[in-house]
């Protein structure tokens, strides 16, 4: 057996209006000599940022990244589009998760890993992935995406893991209640002013460009100040929940308002807390076509099993998210777990110190995903 380098490749999985759609490859860190006709098992993940920036190298889960290829598996990093450029909404992004899967299923993955190959660009020897060992992963957004290919890839993933994921309960204050508060770890309030381009309506040049790649960045702190964004759509999603109208620009149902329609019909923003009746509210007051992208419309009995993570004081994507998931898929005979970590908020695993606090929940999280893709719990398909 002979060690490879972590050097990913990155390809594009599609075009959209021109627009390359990408993901990043990372292989195995061991590899047996005949790779090049073993199929091997693979975790897709997605990346957080409010569905609003970001891209694959962002809020990068190194953790996961290294038990996974550790373990002998691949990692996928991919990107998606993004809301509201181009009149973006989720089911853009639905549909470019499952073309990520479709691509890596193809035999345009094994194509292009050959191309490289070939041309002496290929850092590390040429696999196949299994087609039917495929796992979806994703942190916030991103947790979203892996629900995603939960309700609508074909062939199912072999497993799911959601991140602090959202969209496993949209019927809360955070999406609805527009806020007079800092409710974002304490941070002030964001001023929509400064971001009016982003507003319904969108000026001319939101509404026509697209973009799946907005990296993160920052100008450079200051004696009396932190480093602030310096990317403008990096403030949009908690905007948009500030606002109370983030649901509006996820599904494109500005007028009327879907924010408007779903307050008016709740007695209060956090009511009910029964999954079964927030479902049967959603089905009555979201538009048909939009029950697609409400993960918590579509858990059915036909879900991979799922592993949720999340911290406990969450303040961007509330527990409570994670909490109304679990018991739906539980109502449904799916195989799912959930930890919730105490004391944490959003994107604990990219602090500095993660590691060494939450060594035993990365490894189980890690554990979950590696054994569901082991070949004897994998069905024919």
């Amino acid at each position: 057996m002979s060690s490879t380098t972590a050097t990913p490749v990155t390809l594009t999985y599609k075009n959209f209006e021109k627009v390359p759609i990408k993901l990043d490859v990372y292989p195995p860190a061991v590899t047996t000599p005949n790779a090049s006709t073993k199929n091997i098992p693979a975790v897709l993940w997605f990346h957080g940022g409010g569905f609003t920036f970001a891209n694959r190298t962002n809020f990068f889960p190194k953790w996961l990244h290294k038990r996974i290829t550790d373990a002998g598996y691949v990692f996928v990093s991919a990107d998606y589009r993004l809301i509201p450029t181009g009149s973006i909404t989720a089911h853009h992004i639905l549909e470019d998760v499952k073309d990520a899967f479709a691509f890596l299923r193809s035999e345009k993955f094994e194509a292009a890993l050959a191309a490289l190959d070939v041309a002496g660009k290929l850092p590390f020897p040429k696999f196949r992935i299994d087609p039917r060992r495929i796992a979806a992963a994703g942190s916030s957004a991103g947790g979203t995406c892996a629900y995603f290919a939960a309700a609508h890839v074909d062939p199912k993933p072999a497993a799911i893991l959601s991140v602090f994921g959202m969209g496993g309960d949209v019927l809360n204050a955070q999406y609805l209640s527009p806020k007079a508060e800092p409710f974002l770890r304490g941070r002030p309030l964001l001023d929509p002013s400064r971001s009016k381009d982003y507003l319904y309506p969108l000026s001319p040049s939101v509404s026509s460009d697209i973009l799946s790649d907005s990296p993160m960045a920052f100008h450079p702190p200051t004696a009396t100040l932190p480093a602030l964004p310096a990317n403008p759509r990096m403030p949009l999603a908690l905007l948009y929940l500030q606002l109370g109208t983030y649901l509006d620009y996820y599904t494109g149902e500005h007028a009327p308002s879907l924010s408007e329609t779903l307050r008016a019909v709740l007695p209060s923003p956090d009511a009910p807390t029964n999954p079964g009746m927030k479902k049967i509210i959603l089905r009555n007051h979201i538009p048909v076509q939009h029950h697609p992208i409400f993960p918590q419309l579509n858990v059915s009995a036909s879900w991979p099993p799922v592993y949720m993570l999340h911290g406990a004081e969450d303040t961007a994507v509330p527990v409570k998210e994670s909490k109304n998931m679990f018991l739906m898929l539980k109502h449904w005979g799916v195989e799912a777990k959930l930890k919730v970590v105490d004391g944490e908020d959003h994107f604990f695993d990219q602090t500095p110190d993660a590691e060494e606090k939450y060594e035993a929940i990365f490894n189980e999280a890690a554990s979950f995903l590696i054994e569901k893709l082991a070949p004897h719990l994998v069905p024919s398909q």
